[in-house]
């Protein structure tokens, strides 16, 4: 009885001290729950989220389906009957590429902007396929000849000629200089062809702000210089340049640019007049113009008058001059295969820094003088 006394004893004396100890565990743990109930809790900040940006352009756009939609690679005329042209000004990107003669042709590509009125538009080249494959794009021309229709498809790009559901002739200019599309159409086309495009392209454009366009320690200005091969010092990675001048052998299609530092912009003329939108009256006015040097060879066709037409290779790497923000870049070019874009390098391998808005691009051989000032 004693012993089972004794036990009991022990029991309850177990119990009073798990107690004692709960007690003194918890209360300064509510003292700190109810501190902490009447403190500020703050709450960590998250990032906010990056706004989309259209990779061709560098520009900031409303959303990330502008930018993940399938790029519009549009053929546009630059015969003086074709002049003033519409829908180029609000191009992402513009290629100048040579054709028959000497003249010049444009690829107009577009992703964020919606555009009412492009053309006139005309023909695809066997250049084409090279310039626009890296972006995937749908291929707008007015037609072409059989072969080069074929090695579109060959490609497996995807593309469209002229029909009555998606291109109207404008009545008040003539043929073949009348042929007119718009974005609207174009993805309507899109639509009905059942396109499940998604994807963000890569321009092989670096973009930057004016404060990093040149990295510290690298640049050596100069006065100016002519785009010739030995006419600057290999030294000089950048120079002053705000007027530019692009002989073309086939005058009509003569370019020049003078640079505007207000609007930070490239002003367009062709035969030294001003370039300017058919449907807005507004300068054509690129944030960024490259001088791109190529091989140009002539391929097997002809065109209707019996010209061969000239194949500019896009592909492998060779000489450029960048022009942005009133200076000029004396920079390489790099592109491995159709597949991938173009990249453009300073000569210490670094990516040229262009301004955010439109790039033009001019596909040129060696013997086209070009000079700047």
């Amino acid at each position: 009885m004693e012993a089972k006394a004794k036990r009991s004893w022990q029991a309850i004396t177990g119990i009073s001290l798990l107690t004692l100890i709960l007690i003194s565990v918890l209360i300064p743990l509510a003292g700190c729950t109810a501190t902490s109930a009447n403190s500020e809790i703050v709450e960590p900040v998250p990032e906010p989220e990056k706004p989309p940006v259209n990779p061709l352009s560098g520009e900031v756009v409303a959303s990330w389906d502008l930018v993940t939609r399938r790029p519009l690679a549009v053929k546009v005329e630059n015969d003086p009957k074709a002049r003033p042209q519409s829908g180029i000004i609000d191009a992402d990107l513009v290629y100048e590429e040579l054709v028959e003669g000497g003249v010049t042709r444009f690829i107009c590509i577009y992703l964020s902007k919606d555009v009412q009125a492009i053309g006139p538009t005309r023909s695809a080249r066997p250049s084409d396929i090279d310039i626009t494959f890296f972006l995937n794009p749908l291929l707008i021309c007015s037609g072409g000849s059989s072969s080069v229709i074929s090695m579109v498809q060959a490609a497996g790009m995807m593309y469209i000629t002229e029909d009555a559901s998606h291109f109207w002739r404008e009545r008040t200019r003539y043929a073949p200089h009348n042929l007119y599309t718009s974005t609207a159409l174009l993805r309507q086309y899109l639509v009905e062809e059942g396109d499940s495009f998604n994807s963000l392209p890569d321009s092989g454009l670096y973009f930057a702000a004016p404060e990093e366009e040149t990295a510290e320690g690298t640049v050596d200005e100069v006065e100016g210089g002519e785009g010739e091969e030995g006419a600057v010092p290999e030294s000089v990675m950048v120079s002053k340049a705000s007027a530019i001048n692009i002989a073309y052998k086939a005058a009509i299609c003569a370019a020049s640019y003078q640079y505007d530092a207000a609007s930070d912009s490239y002003l367009h003329s062709i035969q030294g007049v001003p370039h300017t939108d058919l449907t807005t009256g507004n300068r054509v006015a690129p944030s960024n113009v490259i001088v791109q040097y190529v091989t140009v060879t002539n391929s097997s066709l002809r065109d209707v008058t019996g010209a061969p037409v000239p194949v500019s290779q896009v592909t492998g790497s060779g000489n450029c001059l960048v022009f942005t923000g009133g200076k000029v870049y004396h920079a390489n070019w790099n592109k491995g295969s159709r597949s991938v874009p173009t990249t453009f390098l300073d000569e210490n391998g670094n990516p040229v820094p262009l301004r955010p808005g439109q790039t033009w691009i001019h596909l040129v051989s060696d013997d086209i003088p070009i000079t700047y000032e």
